[in-house]
């Protein structure tokens, strides 16, 4: 099994076997720095779709109220969309 050593003097060796130096060569992965901004990205977009439901379900609900439906209205079985 490998150890810590061992894949940071692999991160940090070139293919021919010499040593680049103390840092990592690169990235591990790909998009490195940008997690913050994706974050941010993802909360806007998360409040927005919240707004969004809340207008469209008080739209809906208030359609309904304007029908004023009884109480046994429900009895007929009758969707409306």
């Amino acid at each position: 099994m490998a150890t810590v050593t061992d894949w940071i003097k692999h991160l940090t060796t070139d293919s021919a076997g010499d040593e680049i130096g103390t840092q990592v060569a690169g990235a591990v992965y790909p998009g490195v720095g940008t997690e913050g901004v994706l974050v941010l990205i993802a909360v806007v977009i998360w409040i927005g779709w919240h707004v969004i439901t809340a207008q469209q379900e008080e739209d809906e609900l208030k359609k309904l109220a304007r029908k004023r439906p009884g109480s046994s209205a429900w009895k007929s079985n009758v969707t409306d969309g």
